[in-house]
C-alpha cells in the first residue's frame, strides 16, 4: 500500500515540489542562523577582556608587564579564534627595559565558556616574536624571576595552564655587555611548539632555526618542568640533531645559578674541519676532516664536570678512559685523567705553516688559549702511534699544561724494536718562542729507522743508541731546519755501512782525480762500531765525529754541513790495513747523496 502511494505522488510531480521547497527551506534557515550566529556572539564576546586576558598571561609567564596594541579580531569559523595585534613586553621596573616583542598573536577560545563569561585561551600562536636576554654592563639582566616559578617552593599548586604554544619565525638575541669585547647573538627563524598544559604536567618542546645555513631541530621532555626553571633537580631528555653536530642527554638536570647534570650524554660530528668552519662561519683548515663521538656518563658539580665510561672517537681513532674537569674560583680551569686509544694518526692533523696576520685570529687565539689559560694533566696510552715516519707501539704518555707551559712526555714506546722515550716543551714565552725536543732510543734496528726516513746514499745498519736535544726559539709551525739547535750522538755495534765500496774507493782515490761517491757504492763497509756525535746552531749543522771501526781498517769523517743550501764541506780519512799502510784523506763536497770525492792529492799537488 505505502509502495503504491509513493509511486502516485511520482508519477503526479507532488513529490518533486515537495523535495524542492524542503531544500530551500532548510537552506534559508541554515544561512539565518550563520547570520544570528555571527551577529550575536560578538556581542556576549568582549575583544577588551579578551586583550586583557591575553596580557595577564603574558604577564604571568614572562614576569614583566606587556602592552597589546590595536584592536582584536574574533572569528568564529571554521572554529572559534581570537587574533590579537603586535604585543610587547617590558621588564617591570622604574626604568623598563625590552623583552619581548611578538608580530601577531592568535588563540583558540571555548565558545561555551565564553557565554559563560569566562576567558579560557588555548593553542596560542607566537608569529614573528623576538625575545631579548640582556645582561647590562652592571652585571644586572633585564629578565626577572616570574611569580609561577614560586611555585615549585610552596605546597600550594596554583594550576594555570600553558596550554600548546606554536612559534612561527622567532627570534632570539643574547646581548651581553660584561663579555670582553661585548656580545652579541642572533638566533633567527625559530619555529616549533612548546606543549605544558599545566604546571603539574609534563612539558615537551620541538623547536627549529637555522644557523649558519644549516638547519637545527631541538627538542626537550621534562617531566617536573616547574622544579626544573625554578632552579631544582629534575629528568629530563634533550637532544639537539643538525648536519654538522648532534647531541642528547638523557638524566638528572637543574638551571640554577651553577647547572647541574647527571646522566648520559652523546654527540658527534662527522667532520670536526666542517663543524669548526660551521662554528667559525668560514672555512678551516686547523682540524682534520675525520669525525669526532663521545659518549659518557657526564656528572656536573658548581663548578667540576666529571666524564665516566668515556668512550672517544676521533677521525680514526677510538678511546676509553675518565676526565675531570675543574673550574675553581681562584685559579685556572685544570683537566685530569686518563685515554686509552686503539690508534693516533696525527699525520691527519694539519697546522698553519705561519702565524696567523691576524693576532686574532681564531687559531691563534685557540692555541694561545690552550697553552695559557689551561692546566692538564691527562695520561695516553695507546697500541700505535704514526707521526711523520714514526711508527710507535705501545705508547705510554702524557700531556702537561700549566698556565703558559705545556709538554708531551712519551714514557715508554716501541719503535725499530728498540725502546722511544722522550720529551716535547713548548716555551713559557708563547708557542711563537718555539720549544725543545729531547728524545732517546735505544737498542734499536737502526736499518729499519733510516729506511722509515727514506734516506738515500751510504746508510749504516745496526743495533744501537739515538739520543737527539733540538731546540728553537722560531715559532713551532715556521721552524726550519736552519732555525734548530742542539745535538745528536748515535752508536751502533756490529753493523755496515750500505752503499759503500771501501777496495773501490781506495782505487778511486790513489787515482788522484775527483770522482762521484756512487761509482764506489756496489758494496757493504762492515764495522764493529760506529760513533756519530753531530751539533746544530747557527744555520749549521757540525759533524764533529763519524767514526766507523771495522776488521779491515776504519774510516772517519768531520766538518759541516749548511743547513740554507744542503751543500758538504767534510774532512775525511779512511784506513785498510789489507791494502795500504798509510791512510788515505780526502775531501768530501757537493751535497748528498750526490757528493763528489775530492782525493787530498788533487788539493794540495799541482797539476
Amino acid at each position: 500500500m505505502t509502495r503504491q502511494i509513493l509511486q502516485i505522488l511520482r508519477s503526479s510531480g507532488l513529490w518533486s515540489r515537495i523535495g524542492r521547497r524542503h531544500l530551500v527551506w532548510s537552506a534559508a534557515i541554515g544561512v539565518g542562523l550563520a547570520i544570528a550566529y555571527n551577529a550575536a556572539l560578538p556581542l556576549v564576546i568582549s575583544t577588551t577582556d579578551a586583550r586583557a586576558t591575553m596580557e595577564r598571561m603574558l604577564d604571568a609567564w614572562s614576569g614583566g608587564k606587556s602592552r597589546i596594541g590595536g584592536e582584536p579580531e574574533v572569528r568564529f569559523w571554521p572554529e572559534p579564534e581570537l587574533t590579537l595585534p603586535e604585543a610587547t613586553i617590558e621588564s617591570n621596573e622604574p626604568n623598563p627595559r625590552p623583552l619581548a616583542h611578538i608580530g601577531r598573536i592568535t588563540a583558540s577560545f571555548s565558545l561555551l565558556a565564553a557565554l559563560r563569561g569566562e576567558q579560557e585561551l588555548d593553542d596560542i600562536r607566537f608569529v614573528d616574536p623576538v625575545v631579548t636576554i640582556e645582561r647590562a654592563a652592571d652585571g644586572t639582566v633585564n629578565w626577572k624571576r616570574p611569580h609561577w616559578l614560586s611555585l615549585a617552593e610552596t605546597t600550594t599548586e596554583e594550576d594555570t595552564p600553558f596550554g600548546n604554544i606554536t612559534i612561527e619565525n622567532g627570534r632570539v638575541r643574547i646581548l651581553d655587555q660584561m663579555a670582553e669585547g661585548g656580545l652579541d647573538i642572533d638566533i633567527p627563524a625559530i619555529s616549533g611548539t612548546v606543549k605544558w598544559p599545566s604546571f603539574a604536567e609534563r612539558i615537551s618542546a620541538q623547536l627549529s632555526t637555522n644557523i649558519g645555513g644549516e638547519a637545527i631541530d631541538w627538542a626537550l621532555i621534562c617531566d617536573q618542568p616547574l622544579a626544573l626553571f625554578a632552579g631544582g633537580n629534575a629528568s629530563l631528555r634533550t637532544s639537539l640533531t643538525s648536519a654538522p653536530l648532534t647531541f642528547s642527554f638523557e638524566g638528572i638536570g637543574n638551571l640554577s645559578m651553577y647547572p647541574f647534570a647527571s646522566g648520559h650524554l652523546q654527540a658527534s660530528a662527522p667532520s670536526l674541519s666542517a663543524l669548526l668552519a660551521w662554528y667559525r662561519g668560514g672555512s678551516s683548515e686547523m682540524l682534520p676532516a675525520g669525525a669526532f663521538s663521545i659518549d659518557a656518563m657526564v656528572a656536573t658539580g658548581e663548578k667540576t664536570l666529571k666524564l665516566d665510561d668515556l668512550q672517544l672517537a676521533v677521525g680514526g681513532a677510538t678511546a676509553t678512559g675518565v676526565l675531570d674537569v675543574a673550574f675553581p674560583t681562584d685559579d685556572t680551569p685544570r683537566v685530569e685523567g686518563t685515554l686509552a686509544f686503539d690508534s693516533i694518526d696525527l699525520n691527519g692533523l694539519s697546522f698553519p705553516s705561519a702565524k696567523p696576520a691576524d693576532a686574532n685570529a681564531p687559531q691563534w687565539r685557540m692555541a694561545e688559549n690552550l697553552t695559557g689559560v689551561w692546566r692538564a694533566d691527562v695520561r695516553l696510552s695507546s697500541q700505535e702511534v704514526l707521526v711523520g715516519p714514526l711508527h710507535l707501539t705501545d705508547v705510554a704518555a702524557g700531556v702537561m699544561i700549566n698556565g703558559s707551559r705545556a709538554s708531551l712526555d712519551i714514557g715508554d714506546s716501541t719503535y725499530a724494536n728498540g725502546v722511544l722515550s722522550g720529551r716535547l716543551v713548548l716555551s713559557n714565552k708563547g708557542l711563537e718562542h718555539g720549544g725543545r725536543l729531547q728524545m732517546s732510543l735505544k737498542d734499536a734496528d737502526f736499518a729499519a729507522v733510516l729506511e722509515s726516513f727514506g734516506l738515500k746514499g751510504p746508510t749504516p745498519s745496526g743495533r744501537g743508541t739515538l739520543t737527539l736535544d733540538l731546540a728553537t726559539d722560531q715559532a713551532v709551525w715556521a721552524t726550519g731546519a736552519a732555525d734548530l739547535s742542539g745535538n745528536l750522538t748515535l752508536s751502533l755495534a756490529n753493523g755496515s755501512l750500505a752503499g759503500f765500496d771501501v777496495n773501490a774507493f781506495i782505487d778511486l782515490i790513489r787515482r788522484g782525480e775527483f770522482f762521484s761517491l756512487s761509482q764506489a757504492s756496489a758494496g757493504v763497509f762492515d764495522f764493529q762500531a760506529a760513533e756519530i756525535d753531530a751539533t746544530f746552531g747557527g744555520g749549521v749543522a757540525r759533524l764533529n765525529r763519524a767514526n766507523f771501526a771495522g776488521p779491515s781498517g776504519s774510516l772517519s769523517v768531520t766538518g759541516v754541513i749548511p743547513n740554507r743550501t744542503g751543500s758538504l764541506a767534510l774532512a775525511g780519512m779512511l784506513e785498510n790495513t789489507e791494502t795500504t799502510n798509510q791512510p788515505l784523506r780526502f775531501f768530501v763536497g757537493g751535497s748528498w747523496p750526490n757528493a763528489v770525492i775530492s782525493p787530498l792529492s788533487v788539493l794540495v799537488e799541482p797539476q
